[in-house]
């Protein structure tokens, strides 16, 4: 199932951004944020709208769809934004002005056993940044898949790995893979989990293998 846990962001998220002035005639969402009176009702519902709103305000700007966004632990934002159909930006800083902005990007998407992994890929001169949310299975007997989730960002130059930088943000908001069918290519690579790369295990708990 291709919607996840690696996407995890509710369809009345990206309705709401859509809603400051972007696109028009966007179908219902199927998971609206709840109303205040049902979030009054329950303790977990007002949770789930306050973290909402917290992604919200980090990510949207009017008429843009978030795709992926997070913080990481030195207070450094990395997002990725569709700013209309088939066109995407790569944007990374501090909070305020950007101190990078990339557009354009590629896509891909692979299915492992027990998880999955989304890449959105930005090009710079030699210089790759590639976003990923990622889960895959660390467990292997009666007691189940025990999952490992992970989201960050990974940098290449002249094709070889660089850095691994991790999320550690709470509201992050992980690829959702439908907005990046929409506003990216796919990647151009032909047959099987063709990714961008392997690097990301790096990510993964040291014991798994």
């Amino acid at each position: 199932m291709r919607a996840r846990a690696l996407v995890l962001v509710a369809c009345g998220m990206i309705a709401a951004c859509q809603g400051q002035g972007g696109e028009t005639g966007a179908a219902a969402p199927q998971d609206p944020v709840p109303t205040a009176a049902a979030a009054a009702a329950s303790p977990e519902v007002a949770a789930r709208v306050e973290k909402q709103q917290r992604i919200l305000a980090a990510a949207c700007k009017a008429g843009e769809t978030p795709v992926f966004t997070c913080k990481f632990a030195d207070g450094k934002r990395v997002s990725v934004y569709g700013t209309a159909p088939g066109k995407a930006e790569y944007r990374f800083g501090g909070e305020g002005k950007p101190e990078l902005v990339l557009s354009g990007g590629r896509n891909a998407y692979a299915m492992y056993s027990g998880g999955g992994e989304s890449q959105l890929a930005f090009d710079n001169g030699d210089t790759r940044y590639i976003v990923f949310s990622r889960i895959v299975r660390t467990g292997f007997d009666e007691n189940g898949n025990a999952p490992a989730i992970s989201d960050g960002v990974v940098v290449e130059r002249e094709g070889r790995f660089a850095a691994i930088r991790i999320c550690e943000d709470s509201d992050l908001l992980p690829v959702d893979v439908y907005a990046a069918e929409k506003h990216f290519p796919a990647s151009d690579a032909s047959g099987g989990a063709d990714l961008f790369t392997e690097e990301t295990i790096r990510a993964d708990p040291q014991a798994n293998e």
